[in-house]
């Protein structure tokens, strides 16, 4: 792929990541969310690479089978990594040496997430306040890892300990493959804007890849990002819910083509695909539940969006809720007549 709009700085590649200097588009680890039915999707629209769940490394230790689910990727047709996390080094090691056995392009370490049952473990973004016992962690997995290791970031702790600077140059020392951050810290949570100065300010002090991360919503928005930023990709997390064509509109912008539309028609039978690959994947009622907080995002802001969501969410029967998408996308845009539902004669922003 040439970018033949957006400038990004120039890095240095460990050989093993030689494909990495193509990738521009990932998808993140989000529990609950970046499923294999979910990854899937989100490459046809145009995601070079996408990560399963996070998953607990003490989990994986102990084999627990609910863990190990999260990392299915045996027969994945393209990229896709795994990540972990946890505050143990000896712990760490072990899933890194028994996650050597799974098919992934990369390991990544969640120095980043900021939920609480992960950070009063000391796991995810705990970790930016105890450098050293981060330090040990990189240090275990590497020793053990086949494949590149990565790591996700936020800026600090809190405004009083903003440190990414140092922690991005202890993993580039470590040996990281690439840093992902997050502009927030842990203290923010998902609160206010991402900094960009800082994802910036990394990527000038960095030598190997950067992504950045936190506040791409849609092509407009990546560009900017990358304007602003330099990063050498960008990974999308909450944005992604509802939204897998939010990476056709990135790459189209890598591509220097006008960002394209989804019409209603092709969000219906997305999610159609969507919801029939969850329910194959976890049956019923399970399916359904998951792609609910898709729905939710997906039609929000159309006319008769409420009506259709109550629709959807009155069953967990899937071939029911494909009768009702089915309909939907029949009837055309605006995407569902409200008042032919309630007898109304108005349509409800939603």
């Amino acid at each position: 792929m040439t970018d033949t709009v957006l400038k990004r700085k120039a890095v240095r590649l460990d050989p093993r990541l030689a494909w990495f200097g193509d990738v521009r588009r990932l998808l993140s680890p989000m529990a609950g969310v970046t499923d294999r039915p979910f990854r899937e999707i989100c490459r046809r629209y145009g995601a070079d690479m996408g990560f399963c769940e996070f998953a607990s490394a003490a989990g994986l230790t102990y084999g627990g089978e609910a863990t190990w689910a999260l990392v299915d990727t045996e027969g994945e047709a393209g990229r896709v990594g795994i990540q972990i996390f946890g505050s143990d080094p000896e712990h760490m090691m072990a899933a890194t040496r028994l996650l050597n056995e799974r098919r992934m392009d990369v390991l990544d370490i969640n120095f980043g997430c900021p939920a609480k049952k992960v950070v009063k473990k000391c796991g995810g973004s705990a970790l930016l306040a105890d450098l050293p016992l981060l330090e040990r962690i990189v240090q275990a997995v590497v020793a053990e890892a086949r494949v590149p290791v990565t790591a996700k970031i936020r800026t600090g702790w809190d405004e009083d300990s903003v440190n990414y600077r140092e922690v991005g140059l202890l993993l580039q020392e470590a040996g990281m493959g690439w840093v992902t951050m997050h502009g927030r810290t842990r203290a923010q949570k998902y609160k206010g804007e991402a900094n960009w100065d800082r994802i910036a300010a990394l990527v000038e002090t960095l030598d190997i890849p950067v992504v950045g991360n936190g506040d791409v919503v849609d092509g407009e928005s990546y560009r900017r990002m990358v304007e602003h930023t330099g990063c050498h990709a960008v990974m999308i997390g909450r944005g992604a819910i509802g939204n897998p064509w939010l990476f056709g509109q990135m790459r189209a912008v890598d591509e220097g083509r006008p960002v394209p539309t989804v019409d209603f028609r092709e969000m219906c039978l997305t999610t159609i695909d969507h919801l029939l690959g969850e329910v194959a994947l976890r049956g019923e009622p399970q399916g359904s539940y998951v792609v609910r907080k898709h729905i939710a995002r997906c039609f929000k802001g159309y006319p008769g969006a409420a009506v259709l969501r109550r629709r959807l969410y009155a069953t967990t029967v899937a071939q029911e809720m494909v009768g009702i998408l089915e309909q939907a996308a029949a009837a055309g845009d605006p995407r569902y007549d409200e008042a032919v539902e309630t007898g109304g004669d108005h349509h409800e922003q939603n």
